[in-house]
């Protein structure tokens, strides 16, 4: 286990303890997010183009709506500790420079975020590291990036997990709460190295195709305790 994993889950770990002593509230929670890779532009060549040239991919050139949906457990003190399970459908746009060419690609993710906040009756703010785990993908990506390698990808180009962090905030009417927050991934969610062989070059030419998440998250949650 990293010391990352390890922080995270002392952390998980005091929220639940936390919970237990103070008396928690828990709910459900969902809603809207859009979502798009953060990374260096990735260069290839396709095997089947006769030209030295590049193509030059930027992951910088649209956003993909997706939404999330699960539970959330908060501790009930003013200055309070949350823990949140939610599934993840997630995406990006890659564009083909110079070429007007765009290709979607679609992820789910298990988001948790551990959050220390501040609340009062009708307004809170919150912040905290979140891990994400890898559920599913819709092999968009994998398809993508093996049309330039010299052979096809035999496994997926999505981590199993990656670190990252949230902020956000919200306001409460009764049972109910609107929350808009930001989520990143400090740790890429894709990173694969790419080989592929250029016309008169002997050896193969490599790149590298990382990038991290950013999610803008829109949720409603309806409290059942």
């Amino acid at each position: 286990m990293t010391k990352t994993a390890k922080v995270f889950l002392i952390l998980l770990m005091t929220v639940v303890g936390k919970a237990q002593s103070q008396g928690i509230e828990w709910g459900l929670k969902g809603g809207l997010q859009i979502t798009s890779f953060r990374g260096d532009d990735f260069q290839g060549r396709k095997p089947s183009s006769s030209s030295t040239a590049y193509d030059k991919i930027t992951s910088k050139g649209g956003a993909a709506t997706g939404y999330a949906l699960g539970i959330y457990a908060r501790s009930q003190e003013s200055v309070f500790l949350q823990g949140e399970a939610l599934i993840s459908i997630k995406g990006a746009v890659l564009e083909t420079v110079g070429q007007n060419t765009e290709t979607a690609v679609q992820y789910g993710q298990l988001d948790i975020p551990v959050s220390i906040g501040y609340q009062t009756k009708r307004f809170d703010v919150m912040g905290g590291p979140m891990l994400s785990v890898n559920v599913f993908d819709d092999g968009k990506l994998k398809n993508f990036l093996s049309s330039y390698a010299n052979s096809p990808l035999t496994f997926s180009p999505y981590r199993t997990y990656a670190f990252g962090y949230q902020l956000g905030a919200g306001l409460k009417f009764n049972k109910l709460g609107v929350q808009l927050r930001y989520l990143a991934s400090i740790q890429p969610v894709s990173d694969m190295y790419i080989s592929y062989s250029t016309p008169g070059a002997s050896e193969l030419s490599q790149s590298r195709f990382q990038q991290r998440a950013g999610v803008i998250q829109a949720t409603v949650s309806y409290r059942l305790k």
